[in-house]
Parts: C-alpha cells; sequence; structure tokens
C-alpha cells in the first residue's frame, strides 16, 4: 500500500463528521430560554397559576435561559405573579443595568457571531422589550408597597424614551408606556413629572387618554387597572434559499438603513422568481433563519375593561367566592349601586415586539451570509489541503520506485515531504473543523422574552372616597380583584392578567 493511501481514510473519517455535523444542526437550535418545550412548559405552568412552580423551574439550567440579561427578564416577571416581590425587584434592576451596558456592542462579539452565529452575541432586548424593564420592576415595587421605588423605575423608562439612541417603537406602544410612566410618578408623588409624562402620552395617542389626568379633589380617588392579556408572539425557525449578489451583500452591509430594507425585501420577493440567477452572476445561499410568527399561537381575545361598585355584604359574598379560585359573573342587579365603567386604552406588545424584530433583519441576514461563505471557504480550503497532502505523497511514491535503498539525499527529502503532508492535513482537518462548527453552531437565534403578554391595556376609574369592588371584564365574563379602599386625592395600582387557554383569571 502507497503512503498516499494514507490520506483516503482521513478523508472518509472527515466525511463523516462533516455528515453527523449537518445532521445535528437542524436539530440543535435553540430558542429561549433553552428550546420550545421549556418554553411551552412555562407557559403552561403560568395558564395553570402555578406561579411558585414556574419560578422553581428557572432554576433549572435546562429551562432557565442560559443568557444572564434574559434569566433575569423571565425571573423578574414569573416573581411578580407569583407574589415574590423581593425576588422580582432584584432581578429587573439587574435586568435594566445589564440592558443598560448591553447598548454598545463589544467587537469581539461580533467576531464570534460571525463564525458561530447571533446566538453567541449576548442578548441584546430591542426597545419594546426593554421598555418593560422598568414597567414590570415598578410593578413589583408597588407590590412590595414601595412607591417611590416604583417611581425610580418611572425615571429609568423616562429617560429611555427621551433618549434619541436607537429606532422607538410604535406611538401606541410608546404612548401608554408615556402613560404608565405617568402613573408611576403620581403614586411616587412626582406630580410635575406625571404631568409631563401624561403631555407627552396625549400627543402620542391623539388625546385618547384613560380617564382624566387632573388630580382628584378631596372627595375623590383614582383607581388605575394595568390589564394583560395572551401571551406574544416568538420567534420561529425556518430555512432561507435565496439569490444574492456582491453588490446586495454591500448594501445589507452598509449604514445606509432604507437601503437595506429594500434590499431585504428584494431577496425575499426573488425567492418566488424562476430566472437563470447564475448566469447574472448571483449565487445561492441556503441558511437556518429566525423569523417573527405572523400570530401568537396564544394571543389576547376579546374586549377588555374594568369596572367598580360600592362595597355591600352582597358583593362581599361574591368576593369571598371569586378568592376561592373558581370563576363567576356577578348578577349586577345584586349590586346596591350603579356600575362605574373605567375608560381603557391598549396596545399591542407583539406588534412592537415584531417591528423591533423586523428592523434588524436585513443585519441578521447580513451577518448569515457571510458566514455562509465563511463555511463554503473553509470547506473548499479543506479539500485542497487534503488534495495537495495526496499529491505530496503520490509523488513521493512515484520517486520511490525509481530511486535506490540508502540514498541519504532521497531520505532527507521524504522526511520534508513527510511534514510537508502532514501539515497539510492537519490544515484540511482544522479547516473542516471550522466548517463543522459553523455549520451545527449556526442555528436560528430564537431567543426572546416569550413570557410578555400579547396586549396591554390600562383602565382608570374615578371613584368617590370610600371602600369598592374592582373587576376586570372581558367579553362578558368578570374577575374580581377584591375591594379596594380609594383615599383622597390618591391614586392606587392592580395588575390582572388573562392567560390564554384558560377560564380563570390571576391577580
Amino acid at each position: 500500500m502507497t503512503r498516499s493511501l494514507i490520506v483516503r481514510p482521513l478523508l472518509a473519517v472527515a466525511a463523516a463528521f462533516a455528515l453527523q455535523g449537518c445532521a445535528s444542526a437542524g436539530q440543535s437550535w435553540r430558542a429561549g430560554p433553552a428550546g420550545i418545550p421549556a418554553e411551552n412548559q412555562l407557559r403552561e405552568q403560568m395558564v395553570a397559576g402555578q406561579f411558585g412552580t414556574a419560578l422553581e423551574s428557572l432554576k433549572d439550567k435546562k429551562i432557565a435561559p442560559a443568557d444572564a440579561l434574559l434569566r433575569h427578564m423571565y425571573r423578574g416577571l414569573v416573581a411578580m405573579h407569583a407574589g415574590q416581590a423581593e425576588i422580582g425587584t432584584r432581578s429587573m434592576d439587574r435586568a435594566w443595568e445589564i440592558a443598560y451596558q448591553r447598548w454598545t456592542k463589544r467587537l469581539s462579539d461580533g467576531a464570534a457571531a460571525m463564525l458561530t452565529g447571533d446566538g453567541a452575541l449576548p442578548y441584546d432586548p430591542g426597545p419594546a422589550e426593554r421598555m418593560l424593564i422598568p414597567y414590570y420592576g415598578g410593578l413589583n415595587w408597588l407590590q412590595r408597597n414601595e412607591p417611590g421605588e416604583a417611581g425610580v423605575e418611572a425615571r429609568r423608562m423616562a429617560t429611555f424614551l427621551e433618549s434619541t439612541q436607537g429606532a422607538k417603537p410604535n406611538d401606541q406602544f410608546e404612548g401608554l408606556m408615556r402613560y404608565v410612566s405617568g402613573v408611576m410618578f403620581e403614586v411616587a408623588g412626582e406630580r410635575n413629572d406625571a404631568d409631563v409624562a401624561y403631555r407627552n402620552a396625549t400627543v402620542l395617542l391623539g388625546g385618547a387618554l384613560p380617564g382624566d389626568t387632573i388630580p382628584p379633589d378631596a372627595a375623590h380617588g383614582d383607581v388605575v387597572i394595568f390589564i394583560e392579556d395572551g401571551f406574544v408572539v416568538r420567534p420561529e425557525p425556518m430555512a432561507l434559499d435565496f439569490w444574492i449578489n456582491d453588490q446586495e451583500l454591500g448594501y445589507l452591509n452598509g449604514d445606509d438603513y432604507d437601503r437595506r430594507i429594500a434590499t431585504y425585501h428584494e431577496l425575499n420577493r426573488r425567492r418566488g422568481m424562476s430566472g437563470d440567477w447564475a448566469a447574472q452572476r448571483f449565487r445561492n445561499v441556503s441558511i437556518r433563519w429566525p423569523v417573527m410568527g405572523a400570530e401568537s399561537s396564544q394571543p389576547a381575545s376579546g374586549r377588555v375593561g374594568a369596572r367598580s361598585s360600592r362595597f355591600s355584604p352582597v358583593v362581599a359574598n361574591a368576593v369571598e367566592h371569586e378568592a376561592s379560585g373558581s370563576f363567576a359573573i356577578p348578577v349586577l342587579g345584586a349590586l346596591d349601586e350603579s356600575i362605574v365603567q373605567a375608560d381603557v386604552i391598549s396596545t399591542s406588545i407583539s406588534n412592537a415586539v415584531r417591528d423591533d424584530f423586523d428592523r434588524e433583519q436585513p443585519a441578521r441576514i447580513a451577518r448569515a451570509i457571510a458566514r455562509a461563505a465563511v463555511r463554503e471557504a473553509s470547506l473548499k480550503g479543506a479539500e485542497g489541503a487534503f488534495n495537495a497532502a495526496g499529491d505530496i505523497l503520490d509523488d513521493d511514491d512515484k520517486k520511490q520506485e525509481k530511486s535506490k535503498d540508502g540514498d541519504k539525499k532521497k531520505k532527507d527529502d521524504d522526511d520534508g515531504k513527510g511534514w510537508a503532508a502532514a501539515g497539510a492535513i492537519l490544515l484540511g482537518i482544522g479547516l473542516l473543523a471550522t466548517h463543522v462548527s459553523s455549520q451545527v453552531l449556526d442555528q436560528p437565534d430564537l431567543r426572546a422574552w416569550q413570557l410578555l403578554p400579547d396586549r396591554v391595556s390600562v383602565a382608570r376609574l374615578r371613584l368617590p372616597v370610600g371602600e369598592h369592588v374592582i373587576e376586570v371584564t372581558r367579553d362578558g365574563e368578570a374577575y374580581s380583584l377584591g375591594t379596594v379602599t380609594v383615599k383622597p386625592g390618591a391614586v392606587t395600582v392592580l395588575a390582572h392578567r388573562w392567560w390564554s387557554g384558560s377560564r380563570r383569571g390571576e391577580r
């Protein structure tokens, strides 16, 4: 057997390695937190009201997000529903610090992403998700009866909203968040900041605010209810195959945002067209790709609202019945006073998150194409290195047949060629390893804050001083939030979430 045959087993092993890597690649993509099954488990626990169990689940590395920021975002939201507001405030405070630090991306992270995929980058929330960090931070502080700290979260939200850095969410989402920050300022006793927030909300929402933002008089107080519904839309994996030329790749990597978006849409349009693209100097690229779902699998449903009635023994029985965990529709005729309906404004969290996601798609596709080019080059380089090693050894075998034994010069030449062949083989193995590792690790980055609601609404009631029963409604169904004592000139904040797939509400 000639020495050139030594290369063949190496090539066979390398090919098997590559095929195994490609086969496993389609199974190794990760979502946030650690895959769709884990995500579904958390959602099901929340729908079932098993908030403590969901909080414990986040201690499991197989379920909790690997990224520290995303892990704190999940924990802060779940802790609020579990009644563990101290954990919630710590988690959301840490989440804000990390998110702030990540506004400036590190070059080393970008280099890692070019080789292994966007999942190598630290998770960077879009503007909508980033704005919801102080939103949930404020709700956790209010649950702890610390209105002053809720004012700190409102200031964080206002600072971000007033920043000129980066894109902003749509007017409806930003307007509602401005209003939320105004409520938190008002509860914290910071009236001037509250008025500024309300004025900004008025402009963004076209004057459609829920209730009166003028402070209530000594005979009245306000109750504000944050109503959440459903689950946010989430990224999904897909395979993307398209044709692109070098000029378009340059556009995707350029600073002209409008041109980047136009190029991205042109690539998608071309996918459904037939043509001799190769003859026009286009090249084919196939990548695994994240796309935002058209709609949530568990969307918000129905028209939501809130209402109140004066506390009475009749209503007290209804409240006790609701507190047992069963679902009921109160009989309005049994109440001793007329019902007061709340004014409501709503915004889609899913739409805002989708806008942020789609805004980054051209940059994602540019990085994905660059990674595909690296994989293609490394595979061709590995093939060339292995062929070079085979050529060296083949040439040596031919000369060996013509030469005499014992020739010292021949021995030195053989040693040199042996080292050259070994070096070429090692280079080929290294390039092939680069190709396979990039193929396996370059998976759709499906990380997202996937326990967010699909929709958030804010309802406001101005009520006479005294005790009132507050209920949230959805298409005729109602859930009691219990009795609230309305204080002169004060604002009381409540929170409620309607869970998709369940006929029960939870505070």
